[in-house]
């Protein structure tokens, strides 16, 4: 049978705008994939502007049996799309009874990657989604970072599964380590939201099923000013996602999603302290009304105005 009537067990997603130094590695590395079984890249341009459309229609044009891209005359994002990128221009393209998803500024290291993902989930049918562990690049001074999942696994372990709770007490995956299941993936997940992420995503995937961390090393994240979310000042932080917080646990209303969105509103609100005493306020009341603390508070209204008492300049009251 020609290869490209064989249905492919993995479908590799790629989103990719303006990351011309970047997205030849983050397909070279989903080419190098030493597997058992036939794969498919899918790659989605979103209108970029800097020839990295044109870095991808070489590739495509080189591997015509392995490599689907598609491209943007306007840009889909800035449209509204967001977060829902993936799900409405890659996803229903793709083939495979697994998704594996690499944005196009990372990219893969472990040439087994795929295959020690597979072999893992075609055992364990009751598994929805796994992840392993990456390292951090910074683009600006060049370091390099270990994950967060330092002292996760025990050691001899090579992977322990993942809850809500963990999940949520701290990010320990990033997208360019997630492979899933297609099936138990529902596509209308994101009509609840206004606001939607991949932490949207794999929430709904650890309701459906299980899920696996694991312990090899296995891609690089870089961080870069470019990078959609890598260097977020912090009031940007607090645009971003508050309202994402917010809405989720109102929505879902568990109290993991209660904590995040009591986090966030603690941080918008030391973020925005030398600023705007105003929305230093009104962020440590929505918490009160929240979580009821007094003591935080009390303890929250004292710490801004003790700032605006000895800090001579006016704040902004934006």
């Amino acid at each position: 049978m020609p290869s490209e009537q064989i249905t492919p067990l993995v479908s590799i997603c790629c989103l990719a705008f303006n990351q011309k130094e970047y997205i030849g590695k983050a397909i070279d590395s989903m080419l190098m994939q030493q597997t058992s079984f036939t794969t498919e890249i899918i790659i989605h341009d979103d209108a970029s502007t800097d020839g990295t459309d044109q870095i991808i229609k070489q590739y495509a044009e080189l591997h015509p049996n392995q490599i689907t891209a598609f491209f943007e005359s306007n840009n889909q994002y800035t449209s509204g799309y967001n977060g829902r990128m993936a799900l409405t221009f890659l996803y229903p393209h793709a083939k495979g009874k697994y998704i594996a998803y690499c944005e196009g500024d990372d990219y893969w290291t472990d040439p087994l990657k795929l295959q020690k993902q597979v072999d893992f989930m075609e055992s364990h049918p009751d598994y929805s989604v796994c992840f392993h562990r990456w390292s951090n690049l910074n683009m600006v001074n060049g370091t390099t970072s270990p994950d967060i999942c330092q002292g996760l696994i025990p050691e001899g372990q090579d992977g322990i599964d993942i809850n809500l709770d963990m999940f949520f007490d701290k990010w320990i995956t990033q997208p360019l380590t997630m492979l899933m299941r297609k099936n138990m993936f529902n596509f209308e997940w994101h009509k609840k939201y206004k606001f939607y992420r991949d932490s949207h995503e794999i929430y709904h995937l650890l309701l459906a099923g299980r899920g696996r961390l694991m312990q090899f090393n296995g891609g690089v994240y870089r961080i870069h000013p470019k990078g959609i979310a890598s260097l977020n000042s912090p009031q940007q932080y607090c645009e971003n996602y508050l309202p994402l917080d917010r809405e989720f646990y109102k929505i879902t209303r568990i109290p993991q999603a209660r904590r995040i969105y009591c986090q966030t509103l603690q941080e918008c609100s030391n973020v925005y302290t030398p600023s705007s005493k105003t929305k230093a306020f009104n962020f440590a009341f929505e918490q009160f009304l929240l979580n009821h603390n007094y003591k935080t508070f009390i303890k929250n209204i004292k710490r801004i105005l003790n700032y605006h008492n000895n800090n001579n300049s006016t704040p902004s009251e934006k």
